[in-house]
């Protein structure tokens, strides 16, 4: 069974070739490669992997957004801004980093009280 790798994968430090990370379009040849579909990070590379992974079309976008979103490590409090893309992650200082549709806040005048 196979399946193609969407994103760049870390690999645990004992892999047999020596690897440490595997390429986006890396293709993946194991019985439960059908798991990396199923969580988002792989699509199927044969028939057997696409048959397998038992999801629709619709729950396979959705688990690949989750992936992209976990991957960048956004908190549930920032999905609709990461969403969006008013910010794509975060700086060391744990600030938002701005995203392509980022929009700098409007500084409001302090408007003085009627008087009536």
């Amino acid at each position: 069974m196979k399946c193609k790798l969407l994103l760049a994968m870390n690999r645990t430090p004992d892999a047999a070739d020596g690897r440490s990370l595997l390429p986006a379009g890396e293709i993946i040849e194991h019985p439960d490669a059908f798991r990396l579909v199923q969580i988002g990070c792989a699509e199927p590379a044969d028939d057997e992997c696409a048959t397998s992974h038992g999801m629709t079309a619709e729950q396979l976008a959705a688990a690949r957004h989750a992936y992209v979103r976990t991957a960048a490590g956004i908190w549930p409090e920032d999905f609709a801004a990461f969403d969006a893309g008013m910010m794509t992650g975060y700086s060391p200082d744990g600030s938002p980093i701005p995203g392509p549709n980022y929009v700098e806040p409007q500084e409001e005048d302090e408007e003085e009280p009627d008087d009536e």
